[in-house]
């Protein structure tokens, strides 16, 4: 069953410190500066009812392991990021309903919503660069909420605006082989992929040139094995991040006793 719970707080409903972020800074809800989408359409806040926002239900599904990283979260966000096939969406959800406290938001099924078209359509009739500024204005808008699980689209990493929103929580880059990709893929629907196709060449060249992109994420789920589960790797996932969290912890604001800094 799909995750579901009310709305998550926004960011300005849930104050926190500095000390309470791990690896990014605070993040405020964005200006009204965003770019504009390439209809009238406005993206909705993620709510129960949106088809690319759903929520756990506080106990199903949930599980020790996923409680303690909820718990070291925080209430930061967490992103997936990877190429369209990585299984960013199951995983996603998986990884939310072992949380139990946590929401899955998926950009792109909101921006589908809002537009009320496919993002092959989107890629279609207005362009990618258009899909690009609604991409950003979804992301911008997530990612003034908290306590979320979210999947990107395969190309988020591309738009250096967009790593200001992912920088407010922890990135997770799902990286299948190109294998991998090229099965899943082949097994889907291509046509709602408008730039990645079923060609394990076309697939490759792709990936290389978003490597050193994806590779800015906190944490890599490597995936070389095609009968892995979104379970399995949901599992995966939660571990590595608590690893990562447990390695880097956030650091603590200076008290009312340190000494002054010199920035000489």
């Amino acid at each position: 069953p799909a995750c579901r719970r009310p709305r998550p707080q926004t960011r300005k409903q849930h104050q926190r410190s500095s000390s309470e972020t791990p690896s990014a800074p605070s993040a405020r809800r964005r200006s009204s500066s965003s770019p504009r989408m390439p209809t009238t359409a406005t993206p909705p806040p993620p709510t129960s009812d949106d088809a690319g926002a759903s929520r756990p239900r506080a106990s199903q599904g949930a599980t020790d392991r996923g409680r303690e990283l909820a718990a070291s979260l925080k209430n930061v966000n967490l992103y997936l990021v990877g190429a369209m096939g990585s299984g960013k969406s199951n995983v996603g959800d998986v990884v939310c309903r072992m949380l139990g406290s946590y929401a899955f938001v998926d950009t792109d099924s909101m921006l589908e919503t809002a537009l009320n078209m496919t993002v092959a359509d989107v890629f279609a009739s207005e362009g990618e660069a258009s899909f690009r500024a609604a991409e950003t204005t979804i992301l911008e808008q997530v990612a003034a909420y908290v306590r979320l699980v979210i999947s990107t689209g395969g190309g988020v990493v591309t738009q250096q605006r967009n790593w200001a929103s992912l920088r407010t929580g922890i990135v997770v880059w799902l990286n299948p082989t190109v294998d991998v990709l090229a099965k899943r893929l082949a097994a889907g629907d291509t046509a709602a992929r408008p730039l990645l196709k079923g060609d394990a060449a076309n697939i490759a060249a792709i990936l290389d040139d978003r490597r050193a992109l994806y590779e800015q994420a906190d944490v890599t789920i490597d995936v070389d094995d095609p009968a892995e589960t979104p379970h399995q790797t949901a599992e995966r996932v939660v571990d590595d991040v608590i690893k990562f969290i447990e390695e880097n912890p956030p650091r603590a604001p200076p008290d009312a006793t340190s000494p002054p800094i010199d920035y000489s």
